[in-house]
């Protein structure tokens, strides 16, 4: 858990798990007590009158509690989808999205752009099946300053972030695994199925989702990378699954994308793939994708 706290507003975030929340819902997940089980705990510990942590309380705290559905859609109606033939060279943002989108590839993928709000400046990554209202999104910095990754928090989407994966072909016999979408886009624009996993670490949830896959791990080429596929493989094993395969970037590649920019054609991109693969049990409908 890495946290920071905003000693304005009394909000913490671990950048690791993506999360957000108050204090008294850090203490309700550290110590794995319901939410007002916490409040009660608190007022105890800290205070002599209940009622002062309470008149607190009622201002933050109960902005703060979990919604009891999906408003994602209700703040993406504030974001504005993405014309690279139609961009504003006058905006600062549209410069930054394009050249962000051109330098990676990833022109045939559907971006939102966010111009104002806490997102400002940023450029959403959607989370839908289809036409479907998104579930999900990941808001990607366009400059140097600031949190690389601002996504919402469990209170918006109603569920972990470490829970969800990227959209993907659900009725795909196989899938590769990345840690972050732009890879898993770029696997997809290469005629793969891949998800990501919000990171390099894989939750029980999204194991159980992906049990009757046959699983290829396609993580970055670094040591959180190895360190994530280890973890992967083990959550993977409580599963009773035990048929992997590990795609290994070629030397000097750091992630998928990368590959995805210096690869001319798919043909190549998919080549790199096969020569990288590793391990046992690399079925037929993997090998057919590849050809």
């Amino acid at each position: 858990m890495k946290l920071s706290v905003n000693m304005e507003t009394g909000l913490w975030q671990d950048f690791k798990a993506h999360e957000t929340g108050n204090f008294p819902q850090l203490v309700s997940a550290i110590e794995g007590i319901p939410y007002e089980a916490a409040l009660k705990f608190l007022r105890s510990k800290l205070f002599d009158s209940p009622e002062h942590l309470f008149d607190i309380s009622s201002i933050r705290v109960e902005l703060q509690k979990p919604a009891k559905h999906n408003a994602v859609s209700e703040i993406f109606s504030s974001f504005s989808k993405f014309d690279l033939n139609h961009s504003d060279p006058t905006s600062m943002t549209d410069r930054l999205a394009r050249k962000f989108i051109l330098s990676r590839k990833l022109h045939k993928f559907d971006f939102y752009i966010a111009k104002n709000g806490r997102y400002s400046n940023r450029l959403i990554i959607p989370y839908a099946y289809g036409d479907s209202e998104p579930f999900y999104f990941q808001a990607r910095n366009l400059s140097v300053l600031g949190t690389k990754y601002l996504n919402p928090s469990r209170e918006v989407t109603g569920v972990k972030s470490s829970d969800i994966l990227f959209p993907y072909k659900e009725d795909a016999d196989y899938i590769f695994m990345t840690e972050g979408p732009l890879d898993a886009i770029s696997l997809q624009l290469n005629g793969l199925n891949a998800t990501c996993t919000q990171g390099s670490n894989l939750s029980v949830s999204q194991a159980e989702k992906l049990k009757d896959k046959q699983i290829v791990f396609a993580y970055d080429n670094d040591e959180a990378g190895r360190e994530g596929v280890v973890q992967a493989r083990n959550m993977m094993l409580t599963k009773n699954k035990n048929h992997f395969m590990v795609a290994k970037l070629p030397e000097g590649i750091k992630d998928w994308n990368e590959l995805h920019v210096r690869c001319t054609k798919s043909v190549e991109f998919k080549s790199c793939i096969t020569n990288g693969l590793q391990a046992v049990d690399f079925s037929y409908e993997v090998t057919e994708a590849l050809d």
